[in-house]
């Protein structure tokens, strides 16, 4: 399963109206690559003043030293991947993540492989990953010898056949790296369903535009959960004990037809690469309002950044940041046409930068 998320300025400016009073932030960049990428990935820092990224439309994993511009294509991009083939191949690069050092993961998508590179872009192996809740991605990990995973499986089947599971929570699973050992350390809340048509075929679906929890961890083991509907953020101690967010209020953004005509193109045009009819008939349920962030990431000091939902598709990017102890500190705007794509460990902040053609990466620092 493909999850492609592609996620509008009067209800934020009332929003903003009322945060900037409290706290607000900008950005100052200090360094951008002079290429373009088609489509790109998140950031991670590699060590050596290096980051590494994907370029997912070409599919090339790459390194770049954003100071001097300097960039290179690490490893070989194969058309086949093979339990024999080399740490150093891959199929189609999705994902990086950070690992112990200079250890960094790369998540093939298409060959369902994670290999991990070392300092100067050598491939070094590949990860051995039990098999577990389905076939999607191992894409969290931490410093201590953990990767994390969401199972979806949870929803996705049940028992009986023919039946559809509708679960209270997702739980996400600690994966030891050293001993295949897993164990749950958190649980999500279930997506929002609806019914959705294509053509004379009906069946559930998830609710485009529903709030969503976010999962992350810091380097030392210590989890958070975004949790979507309440606008908060809750955090697990490495010994397993948690503590609740405090809860910000928001205004609600509409779903407007405009976002629905939006999502439902990218569905055809999506699928069109795989044969369906142009002329099909397609219904998809959609929530009534957007929910008050669709992305998280989190930050080795504690922070975690939460992307507020927009009015506008194309209007500047604000971010909710909060604290180690769930409490929100600041909001933090973006120049328009850059997203949030990682952090660095020295207070480094890295964007995709839109440009004419494609995006290219750039390193800004808190004003």
């Amino acid at each position: 399963m493909k999850l492609v998320q592609s996620l509008r300025a009067a209800a934020l400016l009332g929003l903003l109206a009322c945060s900037r009073a409290e706290s607000q932030d900008g950005l100052t960049l200090e360094h951008k690559l002079p290429g373009s990428f088609a489509q790109l990935s998140n950031v991670v820092e590699m060590g050596s003043g290096r980051v590494a990224f994907a370029d997912t439309r070409a599919k090339l994993f790459l390194s770049a030293d954003l100071a001097s511009g300097d960039l290179d294509t690490l490893g070989t991009r194969v058309e086949t991947i093979t339990a024999e083939s080399p740490a150093g191949q891959y199929k189609f690069p999705g994902w990086v993540a950070r690992l112990r050092g200079d250890t960094v993961a790369l998540v093939d998508f298409a060959a369902q492989r994670t290999t991990l590179w070392g300092r100067g872009g050598k491939a070094l192996k590949v990860l051995g990953l039990p098999p577990l809740a389905g076939s999607a991605p191992v894409l969290v990990y931490d410093t201590v010898g953990h990767g994390y995973k969401i199972d979806y499986q949870a929803v996705l089947s049940s028992g009986e056949p023919g039946a559809t599971a509708r679960p209270d929570s997702l739980p996400v699973l600690r994966i030891t790296l050293a001993t295949g050992k897993v164990d749950t350390v958190a649980n999500l809340a279930t997506p929002e369903y609806g019914q959705a048509r294509f053509g004379e075929q009906a069946q559930e679906a998830v609710k485009v535009f529903a709030p969503n929890d976010f999962f992350g961890v810091l380097p030392n083991g210590a989890a958070w959960v975004a949790r979507g509907r309440e606008n908060r953020v809750d955090w697990r101690d490495p010994r397993g004990k948690w503590t609740r967010g405090s809860g910000r209020k928001y205004r609600p953004v509409p779903v407007t037809q405009g976002d629905r005509d939006r999502v439902l193109a990218q569905v055809r045009e999506q699928g069109e690469q795989y044969g369906m009819p142009q002329e099909l008939k397609i219904e998809y349920p959609f929530a009534a309002t957007k929910p008050p962030f669709d992305f998280a990431l989190g930050r080795a000091n504690g922070e975690v950044w939460l992307q507020r939902s927009r009015a506008e598709e194309d209007a500047a990017l604000t971010y909710d940041v909060f604290g180690r102890d769930g409490a929100w500190l600041r909001e933090v705007g973006f120049p328009k046409g850059t997203t949030l794509a990682g952090f660095g460990a020295t207070g480094a902040i890295y964007g995709a930068i839109k440009e004419a053609e494609g995006r290219t990466v750039g390193r800004f620092a808190l004003k």
